[in-house]
């Protein structure tokens, strides 16, 4: 006969169990921005291997050519802010030039919208539309301006954090992939190293491919807009590359700007440039992506955009960057472990 604790023990167990996952969970969403960091620091490390790996066979140290790589990074990037900064403040004085252009088009869009507003009264008066949209931006600049000195410290801690950790795993990384490899069943440790290496390699080149995708998109924006004659053509071509980063949406959000600046010139200027971004989104769709970046990830349309959407409301524009390869882990883990795994269940139940 069962005493009351062997019949009360598996309930206190579930109860436990609840409890250490309701923590667990807890825990996550806590840790969310620093689980990004990590994932982002493994994405640049797996991005390092092969330059590390060319650098090495000139025999240059593994930590010295991590290093040696962000520093000509670095260094690009600040030749890329020294070439745009002066023709950035060229065409700041530029606007001094053309402010009575802006007025006039000003003007006559007060006018069109009085027009609109005379056959619908329930409009509020343009002057008024205009102040509150002004106030909104102020109000929300200022807010901005007030958080910037605490935003860009963090942007340099988390900068300083992914150097740190890719550093120490591109150096460490047979050390690390031999303890996860121990960890595991002797019969089984051929199928994780190699699935290990395969996730490690699909990071390595999606990054790698998305920085030449990125650079070939900005180029081509650039030399569209100067035969187009868009002011801040090198800034607004900067941002579109950005918008590469994250898939789907990150492209029309980064065309914003661009838009807007069209508009300014003028409705015909507006179609041209619309219709230049729309050709080269396909160019990139139909033609670059699949060339740079090939078959790498191998993961379905669906499963791309229902991550981005996971990936940006639980970590931003941070956590929409990394939705896609982390699904193309958890898609690769699928394929390699969890498939092969259930159809050989299968296969035994139905022999039986």
């Amino acid at each position: 006969m069962q005493s009351v604790w062997d019949r009360a023990k598996p309930i206190y167990l579930a109860l436990l169990l609840a409890l250490l996952s309701w923590v667990a969970l807890q825990a996550l969403s806590r840790l969310t921005h620093v689980l990004l960091i990590v994932f982002i620091s493994i994405l640049f490390a797996a991005a390092l291997t092969g330059p590390v790996t060319w650098l090495q066979r000139w025999h240059v140290p593994r930590s010295l050519s991590v290093i040696l790589i962000y520093v000509a990074a670095l260094a690009l990037v600040i030749g890329i802010l020294w070439l745009v900064t002066p023709p950035l403040f060229d065409q700041f004085a530029n606007l001094g030039d053309r402010a009575p252009e802006y007025a006039d088009r000003y003007d006559r869009l007060r006018q069109a919208y009085q027009d609109l507003r005379a056959n619908y009264t329930s409009l509020p008066p343009f002057d008024e539309q205009v102040n509150r949209l002004g106030n909104a931006i102020l109000e929300r600049a200022g807010d901005r301006a007030v958080e910037l000195p605490s935003a860009l410290f963090a942007l340099f801690l988390d900068a300083l954090s992914v150097f740190v950790i890719s550093i120490l795993l591109v150096t460490n990384r047979e050390r690390i992939l031999g303890f996860a490899i121990s960890m595991v069943h002797p019969d089984d440790r051929p199928l994780v190293r190699g699935l290990l290496e395969k996730m490690w390699s699909r990071l390595g080149a999606y990054l790698r491919a998305k920085i030449i995708v990125m650079a070939i998109v900005g180029t081509l924006m650039y030399v569209s807009l100067l035969v187009i004659g868009v002011p801040f053509a090198l800034v607004l071509s900067i941002i579109v590359a950005l918008g590469e980063v994250i898939p789907r949406a990150g492209p029309w959000l980064a065309r914003i700007p661009l838009l807007g600046i069209a508009a300014l010139e003028g409705w015909k200027t507006f179609v041209i440039v619309f219709a230049v971004s729309v050709a080269i989104e396909n160019l990139k769709g139909y033609f670059i992506s699949p060339y740079v970046e090939g078959d790498q990830l191998d993961i379905h349309p669906l499963l791309v955009f229902v991550s981005v959407l996971v990936g940006a409301t639980l970590g931003g524009f941070a956590g929409a960057f990394v939705a896609v390869p982390l699904a193309a882990i958890v898609d690769l883990f699928v394929r390699e472990v969890l498939v092969p795994w259930r159809r050989r269940e299968i296969a035994e139940d139905s022999a039986a």
